[in-house]
């Protein structure tokens, strides 16, 4: 039985097959297979059935942000090599391609990495459902549990995990499109068993903004490594914190039920074979998939089974052939009560090569001695930045994360 609400609005398995008639008696989207459909609609019910639908129709899906302009999305629409574009209406479409198509179905994913440049990924409805059936296997959580899902469902996270995962598990996830935190935390007292899916920075909004006394259920963190600052406030407000990793060609790959450490990812998923370095030796974390080995980029290693990651190989710096992984300082810079927010970055150095720079975020001004003061009684030297820059907002890209590359002026 499929069912899900979206904000206050429940849908029932019957509302899909209504509007499954309407779909048929449209031509363009009646024959949908092996055209791909790019889809641009701040209505998410009929982008969920939307997307079932050509599913299991055989066609291909292009998720654009509800948010994105009509030029926009038809640009976004083009590059994906979409035959039609549906924007915020199911009755009329822009057409863009007639090209030939015997492709099985997709669902395309825009990633811009850390880079800013979109990446079009395309994911085999197959594969899809193969992660769908190894997540729910590995979620430590039952059908009596619904997903809340405060984040967009345009993207695998939302989507598949937060979405479809859980309908897969026969319990109802709840979509939120209303940001509010203070609508968040009403409808998280409605399902007193949840787990909720949000980045990083919403959960952490959330757990500072939850009355004295009240915990939420289960939370679900992905997408950026968390501040272990922030992880330990959102310890103290919920019963159990997971962490996933994953990757837009491959999806979820690895589960944490109980994640203490940030960088501690999880526990592959059985339908992958996931390799990296040891923790004295990191290396990149690779994913093998039955039809194809995914090289990440990410520096990580493996102990006790649990995958962990350091940072992006491109972000590493190397202050004369020593390492410093950003996180690690940043979470130190964090531990400063004063300080709000930090990324941290190279810059390249005529002597060492490459030298650590921070940016930061707080709440009064802070003498750069002082900072680094505080710096030296957790990191090593090599490990201490050289240069501490006060800002009163963090550049980040429209995925949420952070360019370091750019910051440090290193062409992208």
């Amino acid at each position: 039985m499929m069912m899900f609400y979206v904000n206050d609005q429940f849908y029932a398995v019957e509302d899909i097959e209504k509007q499954f008639e309407i779909y048929e008696s449209l031509p363009h989207l009646r024959e949908c297979n092996n055209r791909r459909l790019a889809i641009c609609t701040d209505d998410t019910f009929q982008y969920i059935a939307l997307c079932l639908y050509i599913r299991e129709k055989g066609g291909s899906v292009v998720p654009i942000h509800s948010a994105t302009p009509k030029e926009g999305a038809v640009r976004l629409a083009s590059s994906a090599g979409s035959h039609l574009l549906l924007f915020q209406s199911i009755d009329t479409f822009i057409e863009l391609s007639n090209h030939c198509n015997n492709q099985e179905g997709v669902l395309v994913q825009m990633s811009s990495g850390t880079t800013g440049a979109p990446k079009c990924i395309e994911r085999t409805w197959g594969s899809v459902e193969k992660e769908i059936e190894s997540y729910v296997t590995m979620l430590p959580v039952d059908s009596l549990t619904n997903s809340v899902v405060a984040c967009p469902v345009t993207h695998s996270y939302g989507f598949i995990c937060g979405v479809l995962a859980c309908i897969r598990r026969g319990a109802k996830p709840v979509i939120i499109t209303n940001n509010n935190p203070k609508y968040i935390l009403k409808k998280l007292k409605e399902y007193p068993q949840h787990i909720l899916y949000g980045a990083p920075a919403l959960l952490y909004t959330l757990s500072r903004l939850l009355p004295m006394g009240e915990q939420f259920d289960r939370v679900m963190t992905s997408g950026t490594l968390m501040p272990h600052s922030w992880l330990t406030t959102l310890r103290e407000k919920s019963r159990q914190v997971l962490q996933q990793y994953g990757c837009s060609e491959a999806g979820c790959v690895a589960i944490h039920p109980n994640v203490e450490d940030p960088k501690e990812m999880g526990y592959p998923l059985p339908h992958v074979k996931v390799t990296a370095g040891d923790k004295q030796t990191p290396s990149e974390i690779i994913i093998e998939l039955s039809t194809q080995t995914i090289y990440t980029k990410d520096l990580g290693y493996i102990e006790d089974n649990v995958l962990s990651f350091l940072a992006r190989i491109d972000d590493t710096i190397n202050v004369a052939g020593l390492n410093v992984y950003p996180q690690e300082v940043e979470t130190v810079l964090m531990d400063d009560p004063r300080i709000v927010e930090a990324v941290v970055y190279k810059k390249q150095d005529s002597l060492s090569g490459e030298r650590v720079c921070a940016l930061y975020v707080s709440t009064e001004p802070i003498d750069n001695m002082e900072l680094r003061e505080w710096c030296r009684k957790f990191l090593a030297p090599h490990q201490v930045p050289i240069e501490f820059l006060p800002v009163q907002e963090i550049e980040k890209l429209p995925n949420g994360k952070i360019s370091r590359k750019k910051l440090g002026g290193i062409p992208v």
